[in-house]
């Protein structure tokens, strides 16, 4: 009797929804454990685990800025998500949610938690299996075709040539306001959250650096150093917000030791109970 009251009651909690994205070369299936977590963790909590298109073979060649337009239109095709929700971007994921957050954000995210997010930037030639598409246009990834047709080529910051990059990146230079026109509603959107979460792998061998997780990339002409957050321009000047986020205890960063491709495997439960389960924790009922 108490068990089913308690069991009733459970399912009758007013959980704000999560939204999920996953990363690049793979689809849907491939956040399927995460989803159980979080079900389990919340009976009765409505999950919604987005993919493209063809998730493998999308993720590489649509635009992310028409990704980014896609998932706004699955989240907002969606009544159950039309109070807002908690979103959580898995790798290349991770850019197109924060692009659906500053561009949209209607309905709006509340915690945004991101697994090894390329946020600076990604720079070098990963370990993973299609490590032949990077070596084949490496030269090529600032070429106007590439930066139209690859998506890693959009978010490709190569700290040796950063004003080629400022001109020519399709995305992240946009997405991160380093451009001298800065988009005030970019920062006003990320300033809206009411937690940003942000956890980076140590052992990272496919966003290089892996503090890009932590928007940290490379120093302008040496990729054996990298820049802390708290003295980039993007933090010091608040290109989109974080400093404000970090000022408020908005702002939280964590690290972890689950390879790159882990993040939503068994082996890395126990990581995702630690860092990304409490921010999913609320309802629309808490004040």
């Amino acid at each position: 009797m108490l068990l089913a009251l308690w069991v009733s009651c459970s399912l009758c909690v007013d959980w704000r929804p999560v939204v999920l994205m996953h990363g690049i070369g793979a689809d849907a299936n491939s956040m399927s454990l995460p989803v159980a977590w979080i079900k389990a963790a919340f009976p009765g909590i409505y999950v919604k685990n987005i993919e493209i298109g063809n998730g493998y073979w999308d993720s590489f060649f649509i635009k992310m800025s028409d990704q980014v337009d896609l998932f706004a239109s699955q989240v907002r095709e969606d009544p159950n998500l039309k109070r807002g929700f908690n979103l959580v971007g898995y790798s290349q994921g991770s850019l197109i949610t924060r692009g659906y957050i500053e561009r949209y954000n209607d309905p709006p995210v509340h915690n945004y938690i991101t697994w090894s997010g390329p946020h600076a930037g990604t720079f070098g030639i990963p370990v993973v299996e299609w490590t032949w598409l990077f070596k084949d246009i490496w030269d090529m990834l600032y070429d106007a075709e590439v930066q139209q047709s690859v998506t890693f080529a959009q978010y490709w910051r190569d700290p040796y040539d950063l004003p080629v990059y400022l001109e020519v990146s399709l995305y992240l230079a946009d997405l991160n306001n380093e451009r001298p026109a800065k988009n005030e509603t970019y920062k006003q959107n990320i300033i809206s959250l009411n937690n940003m979460v942000l956890l980076y792998t140590t052992v990272d061998d496919t966003v290089l650096p892996g503090r890009s997780g932590w928007f940290e990339t490379y120093a302008p002409n040496d990729d054996s150093k990298i820049v802390p957050l708290e003295e980039s321009a993007l933090f010091v000047e608040d290109w989109i917000g974080l400093k404000v986020l970090n000022t408020t205890n908005r702002l939280h960063r964590f690290s972890c030791s689950c390879k790159h491709n882990q993040y939503p495997d068994e082996i890395c439960h126990p990581t995702f109970d630690l860092y990304t389960l409490p921010y999913l924790n609320n309802t629309f009922t808490d004040m």
